[in-house]
């Protein structure tokens, strides 16, 4: 367990605390994914009251250096930046192999922006209009590079049903403000995605998870859920589903959206992986315009510090949504949306996501040779890989033993929601990993780890 040695720190404990925990980030004794003690723990140990410990949390939470989970805990929550990633020339690999976040591989992509950039330096009529306000729900021209791009993942649409956002989490936010209210509840996968827990959270609603099977929410749970709870809107990813990797059929999806439609449920789709898929299903905003709130973004398969993303939504929401976004930041960068509208026009979106499905494809196959026969789902373009875990592990203990090794997986307790039982398991991120040969070495390790039994714990009685 961490503790903070606080003789040199100054001022409140509580701010004590959040400094000790900056400095234990900056010195390495914290890395991201560290679960932090329990409020009562830190504060016997410490011999400070519960309440110096939760606004301590809080403190390091408004710094962005923790994510507390309700019900799981607090994490350290600092390796967001891509930009960290890249390899340096002579630089080595680190020892220890991180697959814990579900990141685009780290390409350079500095040419293409200074490209980008040094075009716009010779349009400053342009540029003065991106640094202008516009619509909150984007400028035409982008909006239309949007639709085009979104054609790759099947859907059809036009620029009338579109709003550019910052990023797919805003997009989820922008949602859930739009169609809830504090207190609501809401349904979702069992096991989803923790940025929409996270959201559900800060907007005070109450997710009540879904039973899924291996091609993600059941239908049939899904009914029982409207009858019970009376929601207002299912969250879902119908295809490379996070973190299961599941992918609803076409008859699977046509379900959904009957139950949606009977029980007046609106769906809020997440697409964002499905751009990496080849010949994937139709979303389910193309099987039911009308019900369904679809989002995109360009975050995992171009770059995610752009913060571009897309909400395609029916009539009857389109303008609470619109409303949502004016309100919270009026509108998205339009120079941010700019660069990505060009990368679509001129080709370079797709060249750019076709490099990032040839290197996941490599990857991932790795993940094949070395896991593939314990019970796993494995797609050659998804982020991530799931793995249920031998009997005679617990997730905990698994994750604890290959961190020992210098592996570091995340478990399904990070994705479960409310108090659904899921299986012991951990996802393995393949595209945070340093390089196809780190994720090589970190995935021997994991093979041989499962192979063994769990270190004995000796118990005081």
């Amino acid at each position: 367990m961490w503790i903070p040695k606080l003789e040199h720190y100054s001022g409140p404990r509580y701010m004590a605390i959040a400094d000790a925990i900056a400095d234990a980030i900056k010195q390495g004794d914290l890395n991201h994914g560290d679960r932090l003690p329990t409020h009562r723990a830190l504060a016997d140990t410490l011999k400070v009251t519960v309440g110096t410990i939760t606004r301590a949390y809080a403190e390091a939470e408004r710094r962005s250096l923790v994510n507390a989970r309700v019900g799981r805990g607090t994490f350290i929550a600092t390796q967001h930046a891509q930009g960290h990633r890249f390899k340096i020339t002579g630089e080595s690999e680190p020892d220890s192999v991180d697959l814990r976040l579900n990141l685009p591989i780290a390409k350079d992509r500095a040419k293409e922006l200074s490209q980008t950039m040094a075009q716009l330096a010779t349009e400053p009529e342009q540029m003065n209009r991106l640094l202008g306000y516009q619509p909150d729900v984007g400028m035409l021209s982008h909006r239309e590079a949007a639709v085009e791009w979104l054609k790759l993942t099947g859907l059809n649409t036009s620029a009338d049903n579109l709003i550019i956002t910052g990023g797919g989490q805003n997009a989820i936010m922008l949602s859930l403000l739009a169609l809830t209210r504090p207190g609501d509840s809401i349904l979702s996968e069992a096991i989803t995605y923790p940025g929409f827990m996270a959201v559900t959270h800060q907007l005070n609603l109450r997710a009540q998870p879904v039973a899924m099977d291996e091609e993600g929410v059941i239908p049939e749970a899904f009914e029982d859920a409207c009858k019970q709870f009376a929601p207002r809107v299912l969250y879902c990813t119908p295809s490379l589903q996070n973190p299961t990797n599941a992918i609803m059929s076409n008859s699977r999806r046509e379900a959904l959206v009957d139950v949606a439609r009977r029980y007046h449920v609106w769906i809020i789709e997440d697409s964002v992986n499905s751009n990496l898929l080849t010949n994937a299903p139709a979303p389910l905003a193309e099987i039911a315009p009308d019900q369904v709130i679809y989002i995109n973004s360009a975050s995992k398969t171009l770059a995610a510090g752009l913060r571009v993303g897309w909400i395609v939504a029916p009539d009857e929401v389109r303008t609470q949504i619109s409303n949502a976004l004016r309100a919270s930041n009026w509108m998205t960068s339009p120079l941010l949306a700019e660069i990505c509208s060009r990368w679509i026009t001129s080709g370079l979106a797709k060249r750019l996501l076709e490099e990032q499905k040839q290197e996941l494809s490599h990857r991932n196959q790795l993940i094949e040779q070395y896991l593939g026969h314990y019970k796993s789902r494995i797609n050659p373009h998804s982020l991530h890989a799931w793995l249920e875990l031998p009997v005679q592990w617990r997730s905990s203990e698994f994750i604890q033993q290959a961190d020992k090794q210098g592996v570091k997986v995340i478990g399904e307790d990070s994705f479960v929601v409310a108090q659904y039982r899921a299986p012991q398991a951990i996802r393995l991120s393949s595209s945070s990993a340093w390089s196809a040969n780190h994720l090589e070495r970190g995935l021997k390790i994991l093979a041989e780890l499962l192979q063994q039994e769990p270190e004995p714990s000796l118990s005081v009685f």
